[in-house]
């Protein structure tokens, strides 16, 4: 008996309450699906959870801006809506480091694209030509300063593809590529390219996404 005692002191005080004592617990108030509610996606509080969820959207369903080089390049623009590859230079057995064998891909001038886009990231490059039949590197750098600041940051990542153009085997279309999404107008990005054979050139398009946010 003492062990229900408290329980039927529970059981009576219920009874005991008035009808307006206060709401009754609903679960169908709490239930509300999350499709069932309006978000900002990328517009809206960075890294929620609508915010990765519109971000992935856009990567896979956006718009993508295919871009050459920039007959005169200067020191923001770099890119041009032309049929003029990019061209990087190997170095002997190495990444080029000799003046201007690195190719400016974009530079800070060159994004946005599209009016009122905030971030954007690398997605593509289609390899056009190359000098030499053989192993490729290239390496995708992308920094706000310098190109050898980016580097030593390690800002970059690296593709590879092998060339035979006797063969017929060069990658007849784009080769994908890994990038963080960056902030247009100020962040750049340049390529350099690894092969066996000094002055080696590989030429190429760069193709971009871009974000509202």
């Amino acid at each position: 008996m003492r062990r229900s005692l408290p329980l039927l002191i529970a059981v009576l005080l219920a009874l005991a309450l008035p009808a307006d004592a206060g709401p009754v617990w609903n679960p169908d108030a709490f239930s509300a699906k999350l499709d069932n509610l309006a978000t900002s996606g990328l517009t809206g509080t960075a890294n929620s959870l609508s915010y990765r969820v519109h971000e992935l959207e856009r990567h896979f369903h956006g718009r993508e801006r295919w871009y050459g080089k920039l007959a005169v390049q200067t020191a923001t623009d770099w890119a041009d809506n032309n049929l003029t590859p990019f061209v990087c230079i190997s170095g002997a057995n190495d990444y080029g480091t000799d003046a201007n064998d690195e190719a400016l891909v974009i530079g800070t001038a060159d994004t946005p694209t599209i009016a009122g886009m905030a971030q954007y990231d690398l997605h593509r490059l289609f390899i056009v030509d190359s000098s030499v039949d053989e192993l490729w590197k290239i390496q995708l750098i992308y920094g706000a300063g310098t190109m050898a600041a980016a580097i030593a940051a390690g800002q970059y990542s690296t593709i590879m593809f092998f060339s035979d153009v006797v063969a017929n085997q060069n990658p007849h279309g784009p080769v994908e590529v890994m990038m963080p999404r960056a902030a247009v107008g100020s962040v750049q990005v340049w390529a350099r390219c690894w092969s066996g054979t000094d002055n080696a050139t590989l030429e190429f398009f760069a193709g971009w996404h871009e974000y509202e946010g």
